[in-house]
């Protein structure tokens, strides 16, 4: 039996229930296919059932059919004919629980003073009806924020005359609209995409469609996720941006020091000009435009479906051999 449990991460006090129900009830043998590799989360699933597992990149084939028209978008304008008006643009929706981290990521923002300078858009009061306060101490209980942290986060939050809105003034909560790129002219006006990912405190490589929307955009971006996720995206051939910009952040573990470095990072792009910001686009232009023709191109799609393939090839060659080598 595939378990394809791929297009979220795997939290294991959240998947056991499930996956008990599975080894308990069904045939087997059982294979567990995910969408993240060097994970904590993995292994202890490993561990306590003892499946073979089986990566893939999945939001790859959700990209490319989300995104699979904005090739052809006249509204996407190439890095050298746009008009800069702000230094990055930046979409959160979901705040509470383990994403409470984007409002550590918005205090850090505005504790440096450069929260005005992008297009920011922050569900102050999450879907769940929670508010950033609640959110912030349940992390403390969590061991996800030491508690001056979140004291620090509350009190900056609190300085901030909300809501912060892009688009979708009009509704109580920013939609979830994962699949479709969002507010497209406001971000062709935006230098650099301050990407929040789904993850960020746990050790793993995961990444969604959410990385691809810079892509699509032929924009720069910053990368809010987990430590060495840029370090993986590039291990698929796409290029970043440390020649224009810091992404040392990219190799910090602690998430409360992380997210301090990328907050350093956005205070360099913000203490460019916006003519600065302008050239640089240019300069960057060919990096931007590997990164798209990568995205669209068919090989790409084909090695992350070699990858599955392969991948599912080699679980079941030991599951194979194990029942070989115990005669069942």
């Amino acid at each position: 039996m595939f378990i394809f449990y791929d297009q979220e991460p795997i939290y294991p006090e959240y998947n056991q229930k499930l996956f008990d129900y599975i080894q308990n009830n069904m045939l087997g043998p059982f294979v567990l296919i995910t969408t993240e590799k060097n994970s904590d989360a993995v292994k202890s699933i490993q561990d306590r059932y003892g499946w073979p597992i089986v990566y893939y990149f999945h939001h790859v084939f959700a990209a490319h059919d989300w995104y699979r028209g904005y090739e052809f978008d006249c509204h996407l304008i190439p890095p050298q004919d746009r008009t800069i008006t702000h230094k990055y643009i930046s979409f959160n929706r979901l705040t509470c629980n383990l994403r409470v981290y984007r409002s550590l990521l918005i205090a850090e923002l505005s504790r440096l003073g450069i929260l005005n300078q992008g297009k920011v858009s922050y569900n102050h009061i999450c879907t769940d009806g929670s508010s950033y306060q609640q959110t912030i101490i349940e992390a403390v209980k969590l061991k996800l924020l030491p508690s001056a942290v979140a004291s620090d986060t509350i009190k900056q939050l609190n300085s901030i005359q909300f809501p912060l809105r892009i688009d979708y003034t009009d509704h109580e909560f920013i939609p979830n609209h994962s699949f479709v790129l969002s507010a497209v002219p406001d971000t062709q006006q935006s230098f650099c995409y301050l990407v929040t990912e789904t993850c960020y405190w746990e050790r793993k490589y995961h990444l969604t469609e959410k990385i691809f929307k810079p892509v699509v955009s032929r924009m720069p971006f910053v990368l809010v996720g987990c430590a060495h996720n840029l370090k993986y995206l590039r291990e698929y051939g796409f290029k970043t941006f440390d020649k224009w910009i810091d992404e040392s952040y990219d190799d910090i573990t602690d998430p409360v020091e992380r997210m301090q470095a990328i907050g350093r990072t956005m205070k360099q792009i913000c203490s460019y000009t916006i003519p600065e910001l302008q050239n640089m686009l240019v300069d960057m232009a060919p990096v931007l435009g590997h990164n798209y023709k990568l995205f669209y191109s068919n090989e790409f799609l084909h090695s992350a479906w070699q990858e599955l393939t392969d991948n599912i090839d080699q679980a079941v060659l030991s599951i194979t051999n194990s029942q070989d080598a115990t005669g069942t």
